[in-house]
């Protein structure tokens, strides 16, 4: 499986800094943008955030040949039926270039804004669980009947239906063996990400034993792991990946022997108050960074 190259770009800008900044990483030859899904940033709610899958759509009709996507979807904030109909629209606005991420959900004050439960470990995975097992029927355009703890859909219709056949690529974020089982049977790509404050090599091993486990668990279900697509979102860990060159070509590198198939980089932009105000910046990569990386870098791992 080749390896793929996007950026994360969040959304903590007006929306024509926000395009300036995808149609620059579309220049570059990345081949996804991701951004964020927040209702709010917590420990910064008065900062503005766009609203993820409305965003995605006006990038759809700005940009030309990027893949879009979010890493990731809160399926805790949306009806999941409702959730595939959003994607499904900016698949077809966009011509078919939607990569879809979604999560279990990680700040209890987000949730709390809007009324949403934050449950256990156990309890958001389940909910995880099933808002994956309608999306990965209603995205293919199919009708929908669930019974679930936390969902509950009554032969409900999908429309449009996908520009992306089957449907668009749906992604899970997973950190645990339950959620890794979840990507593992329904989606086409695992997102993962380091420990935060950990060291480079000490979220190496965590990737690895990932990724080991998530191997062994496409053997249970008789599914080919290179079907699987393994995105690293770096820079939550202690990772100054963009110091130099060959610190990044050497993360990159590690990370590829570990079993990463895709990486997304966070694209640093200085009218972000949040990231501005104490993010390490050799985590994150500026435009002239993401310049050098993607023009010094990125080419020996095509």
């Amino acid at each position: 499986m080749r390896i793929r190259f996007g950026a994360f770009i969040g959304q903590l800008v007006p929306y024509p800094e926000l395009r300036d900044d995808f149609l620059f990483v579309e220049s570059l030859g990345l081949e996804v943008g991701w951004i964020a899904d927040h209702f709010a940033i917590p420990g910064a709610p008065e900062m503005p955030i766009l609203e993820a899958w409305t965003t995605l759509a006006a990038l759809a009709v700005e940009t030309k040949r990027i893949r879009l996507g979010t890493l990731v979807t809160n399926v805790a904030t949306r009806n999941p039926g409702m959730l595939a109909k959003q994607v499904l629209t900016v698949d077809q606005i966009s011509r078919g270039r939607i990569d879809f991420g979604v999560g279990a959900g990680y700040y209890p004050k987000e949730h709390e804004y809007i009324g949403v439960d934050f449950l256990d470990g156990p309890g958001r995975t389940g909910r995880l669980r099933e808002a994956v097992e309608v999306l990965d029927q209603a995205l293919r355009g199919e009708r929908v009947t669930y019974s679930g703890e936390h969902f509950r859909l009554a032969d409900a219709p999908t429309h449009p239906l996908p520009t992306q056949r089957p449907r668009p690529p749906l992604y899970v974020a997973a950190q645990a063996p339950r959620s890794l089982r979840i990507a593992a049977q329904h989606a086409e790509g695992v997102v993962t990400l380091g420990e935060l404050g950990a060291t480079i090599d000490e979220s190496l091993a965590k990737f690895r034993e990932r990724m080991a486990r998530l191997d062994a668990i496409c053997a249970e279900l008789d599914r080919d792991p290179a079907t699987l697509q393994r995105c690293y979102f770096s820079g939550w860990g202690e990772e100054p990946i963009f110091e130099s060159p060959e610190a990044t070509t050497d993360f990159i590198g590690r990370f590829v022997e570990a079993g990463a198939t895709e990486f997304a980089f966070t694209l640093y932009n200085p009218a972000q108050p949040l990231m501005a105000g104490g993010f390490g910046r050799h985590k994150y990569a500026d435009r002239d960074t993401l310049e050098r990386v993607a023009r010094d870098a990125l080419p020996s791992f095509a």
